[in-house]
């Protein structure tokens, strides 16, 4: 009997977990417009207009996040003269940034949200996150950065007439 009841609680938590995961989410709806932002840029502001952009949202405590550094830097030299940009976009100030950065170079545009406009705006819970975002200013995916491959990035350019 208590192998009955263990195996039944650990799948009622297995799927509320899910259930969570799939909540996470649901905070941007695919099809929905891009809100405006007023982010801050460290650097230059790339260029947007006419691009597909892949916003990831961050933060320098987060594992997974600067797990996913490296990827993105990579499809950022692929694909940058291609018509993606890159954005991290994190609500941590600059102080923390500077001494990360030295030790985890980030080639791609990096912009700070620190009044969480942006994240409250797409209902962001959780970190890391990433958007795709067309020309046409749609949000046309979403997800885990660890989710994003070649594959996707060059559907979703040639969907968008890249």
């Amino acid at each position: 009997m208590r192998k009955i009841a263990a195996t039944f609680f650990l799948t009622a938590c297995a799927f509320s977990a899910r259930a969570d995961f799939i909540d996470f989410y649901n905070g941007v709806s695919l099809g929905a417009a891009m809100p405006k932002s007023d982010m801050v840029f460290l650097g230059p502001a790339p260029a947007l207009d006419g691009k597909l952009q892949l916003i990831d949202f961050w933060a320098t405590w987060c594992e997974p996040c600067r797990d996913s550094i490296p990827k993105l830097n990579a499809l950022h030299r692929a694909y940058s003269g291609k018509g993606l940009v890159i954005i991290g976009v994190t609500k941590e100030g600059r102080e923390p940034l500077a001494p990360f950065l030295q030790k985890n170079p980030v080639k791609y545009a990096l912009a700070l949200d620190g009044e969480k406009k942006l994240y409250t705006a797409l209902g962001i819970r959780g970190l890391p996150y990433a958007i795709f975002v067309n020309r046409a200013g749609t949000i046309v995916w979403r997800g885990q950065p660890a989710a994003i491959s070649e594959q996707l990035v060059e559907s979703l350019l040639a969907k968008d007439g890249g």
